[in-house]
């Protein structure tokens, strides 16, 4: 056996110093005792209670496949030695023994839809994910695409139209958000391509192309959230890195029902390292998980400092107890006296006592600062959680002119890294589904933008692109662009509103006008300018007014607008048109 061989084969039964190197046959019980190990303090005492290391079964307890309602459990024990055979337990054994400690792990389904009903997860989850969906997307076309509206060959073409009624009528944005409240609080889910498959084609690839044969225009789709328990995953390579298809199942068991992985849209937020994806489900780690910690402790917190507020005032009643506890009934009167006292303690009652012998003193206990403390543990749980706390649980921030809008404008910027990395590959393999649903193709020009979050974002743009117009407006009118330049840079321009448009298609009036201008008046010199001289531009920035005090354009011979009579617009050869 070679020496890579003999290494591999110590890793797998677990035979190895704390260097990594294979141990000896008399190092098997010393290494797995707590005692002489370079490991934390938390690991050393948790390890030393129990006196020796995990073994493989515990690991394997521990970091096995996650258990789900989706497949069977030869399935699930199948998939265990297959990973035991790969050494995925081992390498998680000699963690332990070189000083990681107790790991977090996979909280496991069941508890993971439990904590969900917490109030401070559920704020969480849902904030982020109403906000990732609330606005939804818009609908673009880009590149030389067809007018909406009008193709080459003059026909209809309301494909925008059409796909946004598609989407509202498969209620498409009410699908992802639901599977985005999934994700925080299980880690993942699925949208199921539905085009009504029978159960013995399901495991077969959905072709979402021109020539699919389920996906045909006009026929059944519709789109099913799945939930992750329902799920289990199937053939996958764990043997190979450089293969494309590593720790990627082909097919998903769906209680029961061997489902190929194109039918599945899978949505993840917070994916895992290899080893770990098979005690995750192969999918992520859920946000409800990552948050349980700092909810528990400022739940600790919260009921500490109630504890507190119950019990921070103590009054003591000093009176001489040698002859109370010496005299017959003493302790009787003396309770009595107590609960007169406690029963009467209000801003009008009066209490009587000896004024040699006897005296009231009121203890009280500091509580300044215990609400910065309460204050402090929920803002590191929104933290956690990438929320402001004003977004949050509505607390207005703090301090000297503090407005909490940078706080927002952080947020936002979050949630839309949130959308392109969880939602746009989906939603782009459903929006194909949808075009193939309408038209039988799919048109690569039509794409999407998530639409801003916020006022102040609407706002931002429509001013930056009321300033792009003017400039625009500016160039042509000094004749440094062209109409049809200007056009192509809206075209080019996502954000402009006019993508959709053919840059050369210009409007029926201003073609007929430049073409009957250059043949029939265009040496004619512009109104109010004498033959041969140039027209006078002035160097006054009209940013916004350039067309407002524009005069009528004349008209030709024809009667129809020549646009290249207009002075300082056009120009052909140096001279004014």
């Amino acid at each position: 056996m070679s020496r890579s061989r003999k290494k591999a084969a110590a890793f797998r039964t677990g035979a190895t110093s704390a260097t990594g190197a294979p141990a000896s046959p008399g190092a098997g019980a010393p290494s797995r005792a707590a005692a002489g190990l370079n490991i934390s303090p938390h690991a050393a005492g948790y390890w030393a209670e129990r006196g020796v290391m995990p073994t493989p079964e515990e690991i394997r307890a521990m970091y096995g496949p996650a258990r789900t309602l989706g497949a069977p459990d030869d399935v699930r024990m199948a998939m265990d030695s297959q990973l035991d055979s790969c050494g995925v337990y081992s390498l998680m054994q000699h963690s332990f023994e070189l000083g990681m400690g107790v790991t977090p792990q996979f909280m496991g389904y069941g508890a993971l839809q439990n904590i969900s009903q917490n109030g401070l997860i559920r704020a969480c989850v849902e904030t982020v994910a109403d906000d990732m969906t609330r606005a939804w997307i818009q609908l673009t076309r880009t590149g030389a695409a067809k007018n909406d509206g009008g193709t080459e060959n003059g026909e209809s073409d309301d494909l925008l139209a059409d796909l946004t009624q598609a989407q509202a009528r498969l209620e498409l944005q009410s699908v992802f958000h639901e599977a985005a409240q999934m994700v925080g609080y299980e880690g993942g889910a699925f949208i199921f391509i539905d085009p009504g498959a029978r159960d013995i084609d399901l495991a077969n690839p959905l072709n979402i192309g021109k020539y699919s044969s389920e996906l045909r225009q006009g026929g059944h789709l519709r789109f099913v959230v799945v939930d992750p328990v329902n799920t289990f995953p199937g053939d996958y390579d764990s043997m190979n890195p450089l293969s494309p298809g590593y720790f990627r199942p082909r097919w998903w068991w769906v209680m029961g029902r061997k489902v190929h992985a194109s039918r599945l849209i899978r949505l993840v937020a917070e994916e895992v390292p290899v080893l770990l994806k098979p005690s995750y489900n192969f999918l992520g780690i859920p946000q409800a998980q990552i948050l349980w910690d700092y909810v528990m402790h400022f739940q600790e917190v919260r009921v500490a400092t109630q504890r507190l507020l119950t019990k921070f005032s103590l009054t003591v009643f000093k009176t001489s107890m040698a002859d109370i506890l010496t005299q017959s009934e003493g302790t009787t009167q003396l309770d009595r006296r107590i609960r007169l006292m406690a029963n009467q303690r209000t801003n009008d009652g009066v209490l009587a006592i000896d004024k040699d012998s006897e005296d009231v003193v009121k203890l009280e206990t500091p509580i300044s600062g215990m609400t910065d403390v309460v204050r402090q543990s929920l803002e590191i749980l929104a933290a956690m959680n990438r929320t402001p706390a004003v977004k949050l649980l509505g607390i207005s921030p703090s301090g000297f002119n503090a407005t909490g809008e940078s706080d927002i404008r952080n947020y936002y910027d979050h949630i839309a890294s949130r959308q392109e990395k969880v939602l746009r590959d989906g939603i782009k393999k459903a929006l194909d589904c949808i075009q193939l649903h309408l038209r039988g193709d799919i048109d690569p020009s039509v794409g999407f933008d998530f639409a801003p979050l916020g006022e102040e974002d609407r706002a931002a743009l429509a001013t930056l692109q009321k300033t792009r117009a003017d400039t625009i407006a500016v160039y042509v009118d000094r004749e440094i662009l062209s109409p049809e330049e200007a056009r192509k840079s809206l075209v080019d321009d996502p954000d402009s509103g006019f993508s959709d448009i053919d840059p050369d298609d210009l409007p029926g009036g201003m073609e007929e006008g430049m073409a009957e201008g250059i043949v029939e008046g265009g040496d004619m010199p512009a109104p109010g300018m004498e033959p041969g001289h140039p027209a006078d531009i002035d160097d006054v920035d009209k940013a916004g007014a350039v067309y407002d005090a524009a005069p009528a354009a004349p008209k030709n011979e024809r009667g129809r607008t020549s646009w290249l009579r207009l002075p300082g617009i056009f120009r052909r050869g140096g001279k004014a048109a």
